[in-house]
C-alpha cells in the first residue's frame, strides 16, 4: 500500500475480480494443455509396411531338415494394435493418454499342432518412435533359433540383394538372406546364423551356424 493508501498490486493490474482471475487461470491451463498435445506423435503403419507380412490365419508351415526331421508352425492369427506406455495411477494414464506418443504394432501369432497359441509372434512390424518401420523376427524351429536383440529396418531388408531358393519343390526368386547380428550365443549349438526369407511366402528357410538346414516343405 502507498501513501494514498492504495493497494500497488491491484493499482497496477487494475480492479481485482474473482471470477475474472479464475477464467484467466482456467485460459493459462487450457493453453499449457494445448501445448503439450501439440507435441503428442502418433506413429502409424501403412499398407505398404503391413504388406511385408505374407503371413494369413490358419497358415500351415511345415519345415524339414537335411537330417530328415520335422516341424510344423500354424499362423493362429494377426492382430494390428496401437502401443502406448504404461501408466499406473488415473492422473498419469489421463496425461498419457493427452500428451505422450503412440506407436502401431502388426503381430503374426503362432502355434504348434494340438496347442492354443503359444505367445509367439513369428513376425512383429513395428511404427517405432523415432518414425523408422521395423521387423522383428522370433522364430524356434526344433534344435534352432534364432537370437537377436534388435529390429531390422524394413525398407533396408527390401532393398536386399534377391536371390533364388529351392526346396525341391518350388523355386522361390525372391528371396534375400538374413543373416544374425548376435554374438552373444554364437557357442550354443541351435543357434540360426542366416534366414532366408521371402517377401511374398515369407521364411523358407534357416541355416545354422554348423551348416545344418532347415527349409520349408509345405505352406
Amino acid at each position: 500500500m502507498d501513501k494514498r493508501g492504495i493497494n500497488v498490486p491491484f493499482a497496477l493490474f487494475g480492479c481485482w475480480h474473482p471470477y475474472k482471475m479464475k477464467k484467466t487461470l482456467l485460459s493459462i491451463l487450457f493453453l499449457s494443455l494445448l501445448t503439450l498435445i501439440g507435441c503428442k506423435s502418433n506413429f502409424r503403419l501403412t499398407d505398404s509396411d503391413v504388406e511385408f507380412n505374407p503371413y494369413e490365419q490358419g497358415d500351415i508351415l511345415i519345415f524339414t531338415s537335411d537330417e530328415g526331421n520335422k516341424d510344423t508352425v500354424i499362423i493362429h492369427s494377426t492382430m494390428r494394435s496401437v502401443l502406448e506406455e504404461k501408466c499406473y495411477s488415473f492422473i498419469q494414464c489421463i496425461y498419457s493418454k493427452l500428451t505422450e506418443d503412440t506407436w502401431e504394432g502388426f503381430y503374426v501369432n503362432t502355434n504348434e499342432p494340438n496347442q492354443d497359441w503359444t505367445g509367439t509372434s513369428i513376425l512383429t512390424i513395428r511404427a517405432e518412435k523415432n518414425g523408422t518401420k521395423t521387423a522383428y523376427f522370433d522364430i524356434n524351429i526344433e534344435g534352432a533359433w534364432w537370437y537377436t536383440d534388435c529390429e531390422d529396418n524394413i525398407e533396408k531388408l527390401r532393398q536386399f540383394e534377391q536371390v533364388e531358393s529351392n526346396n525341391g519343390q518350388k523355386t522361390f526368386t525372391d528371396v534375400i538372406i538374413i543373416p544374425s547380428l548376435n554374438n552373444e550365443y554364437r557357442d550354443r549349438s541351435n543357434f540360426i546364423a542366416k534366414l532366408y526369407w521371402s517377401l511374398s511366402e515369407g521364411l523358407v528357410g534357416l541355416e545354422k551356424l554348423n551348416g545344418k538346414t532347415w527349409r520349408i516343405e509345405k505352406k
